[in-house]
């Protein structure tokens, strides 16, 4: 348990993990890694705090998906690649507002009986979704379509192809099996990392997850 007791007069602070005292005065401000870390990096259940991506930016890909103009044309070119190869690639959710992830978490995933905690392993909550930027994109195999969002798309042709291909086009797969981050394992789900921007914007993703235990 943390108690934080402040003085009044100056910053002065008493931090009290358990039966363990810190006492942090006007020349001494560091706070613990675990503490300063929080601060820093804002995580909520394992998540990443995003923006929600510039609406002009949005392009439709897919009637009821858009993504960013960027993750739209490295799209164009992996899929054409894809179907020279004989793989058929579905656009299932690319860009999601704050409130549409908001009634994902907080309505459509409570109907299930989960705690926030459950919920957060399956689902973002809002204003931590990569869907919010425009460079996540949920991919599945045409041929497939019963694997849609199920782990079980690891097993398709398409799937397969993208383990090998997708890096080529800037595609990474956000949460691999045993990912730090402790969300589940999402086979279906890539982020595009082919601009400063969108590197910029996964950048905690990147070096900071390696600190989160599961």
């Amino acid at each position: 348990m943390l108690f934080l007791l402040i003085g009044a007069s100056s910053f002065s602070a008493l931090l009290i993990f358990g039966s363990r005292k810190v006492w942090l005065g006007d020349d001494s401000l560091e706070l613990p890694p675990s503490i300063s870390e929080i601060s820093q990096d804002r995580r909520l259940l394992g998540h990443f705090p995003y923006p929600e991506a510039d609406q002009n930016m949005l392009v439709v890909v897919h009637p009821g998906i858009r993504v960013h103009l960027d993750t739209a044309r490295a799209l164009k070119k992996m899929t054409a690649a894809a179907v020279s190869d004989g793989i058929s690639l579905s656009f299932l959710s690319g860009y999601r507002s704050h409130n549409l992830q908001k009634e994902i978490f907080f309505e459509v995933k409570s109907e299930r009986n989960q705690t926030a905690i459950q919920r957060a392993k399956v689902s973002a909550p809002p204003g931590y979704s990569e869907h919010s930027t425009g460079y996540a994109i949920d991919l599945g195999d045409s041929t497939r379509p019963e694997t849609h969002f199920r782990k079980e798309f690891e097993n398709t042709p398409a799937f397969k192809w993208l383990e090998k291909n997708a890096p080529r086009y800037h595609f990474t797969l956000s949460f691999p099996e045993g990912n730090p981050q402790g969300v589940s394992y999402e086979p279906w789900h890539w982020r595009y990392e082919g601009s400063a921007d969108a590197l910029r914007e996964f950048e905690n993703a990147r070096t900071r997850s390696s600190s989160i235990k599961n």
